[in-house]
């Protein structure tokens, strides 16, 4: 009666210990609830895109379409200098309408009072030209537009700057995911193992096929897989969501 009863009371211990650990049966991707085999399986066909593409997603970063921007405005501007000259000339035009009356008398000793009227249309216009150089201007002219092209050539060298800088920062994570990714898929490939393990081991016992120490070694080996797995799975995650924010790009599905 004594064996029967302390078999029952560890069967209850080891059930609660599975219910405890049973958070580990299940993990999120992309805030979807899927059974650590299943995720296991995913993770071990997940790859990553090719580093060219990241590098040219990279050109729609914000940090990168600002200096776009930048450049733009320095174009704009040296296309402005180079307009200046057009500031030495003036034109001039004019247009003019009018409708001319006279309303006249004459008269004299010999003569009656004499009524005239005359009424005239007339239109005209001036066009003309002008031309004032200072000389400032002109001799700044050339040196003006030079300047203008030096800085719009440092702005591009900015932008190349930040966008090596970018392809920098992306290669270390790529190259970090890369690694961090064969270790969670080996580790994947393990957690997969020991839940069939477990599961095989956890039918024996319940058909008195096997002990209980057995049944808690296993479960034993079976959560430290997964605690390895989680914790490999949480560098990779981390990196990859690195990637995506700098690269534009989705890598894990949403």
């Amino acid at each position: 009666m004594n064996r029967m009863y302390n078999k029952l009371w560890l069967i209850l211990v080891l059930l609660l210990v599975c219910g405890g650990h049973s958070s580990l049966r299940a993990q999120e991707i992309g805030g979807t609830q899927i059974p650590v085999d299943a995720e296991a399986t995913y993770y071990s066909s997940l790859s990553l895109p090719p580093l060219d593409v990241l590098f040219e997603n990279a050109k729609t970063a914000p940090a990168y379409e600002l200096a776009e921007v930048q450049v733009l405005v320095e174009k704009s501007l040296l296309a402005k200098e180079k307009r200046h000259f057009l500031s030495w000339f003036s034109i001039r035009a004019s247009w003019q309408w009018g409708n001319f009356q006279n309303d006249a008398t004459f008269s004299d000793v010999y003569q009656p009072i004499v009524y005239s009227y005359t009424e005239n249309e007339q239109t005209g216009y001036t066009i003309g030209a002008g031309l004032s150089i200072p000389l400032s201007d002109f001799f700044d002219y050339g040196p003006r537009i030079k300047r203008q092209k030096l800085t719009l050539k440092m702005t591009e060298l900015q932008r190349e700057i930040q966008y090596q800088a970018l392809k920098q920062e992306i290669l270390d994570l790529y190259l970090s995911a890369q690694s961090q990714l064969t270790i969670v898929k080996i580790r994947a490939e393990a957690v997969v193992l020991a839940n069939i393990q477990y599961r095989h081991t956890e039918r024996n016992f319940a058909n008195g096929l096997t002990g209980s120490d057995a049944l808690a070694l296993e479960k034993e080996k079976q959560s430290l897989t997964i605690e390895r797995y989680e914790g490999s799975k949480s560098l990779l995650t981390k990196s990859i969501m690195m990637l995506e924010i700098l690269t534009n790009t989705p890598i894990i599905n949403k």
